[in-house]
């Protein structure tokens, strides 16, 4: 179970990072993961603000959701905030700040 929080944290942070100098606009992805499972999230940015969303569909069934936001603090500088919610309804809240 940690190994599939840690999965789906990763998504997130990669898709967000990945937006992070993205110019305005909205993207999505999917992925199959080595095991077989599956991720779907899409996101949007806009004035230094980006939104994502996706679920994680594990090899063996049960699905995660996430959603956060992240926003420019400075140029090159970008802060996030999440959360998780496990198939039994667990939810984590995780915070990252990434830089160039």
């Amino acid at each position: 179970m940690k190994t599939i929080i840690l999965a789906a944290s990763a998504a997130f942070m990669l898709s967000t990072a990945a937006a992070s100098a993205a110019e305005p606009g909205s993207w999505s992805t999917r992925w199959t993961g080595p095991f077989g499972g599956t991720y779907e999230g899409s996101g949007k940015c806009a004035d230094g603000t980006c939104q994502s969303s996706g679920t994680f569909t594990g090899p063996h069934g049960g699905v995660w959701h996430h959603s956060g936001n992240s926003h420019r603090v400075a140029p090159g500088q970008w802060a996030g905030e999440g959360q998780i919610v496990a198939p039994g309804g667990g939810t984590l809240q995780h915070s990252w700040n990434w830089h160039r």
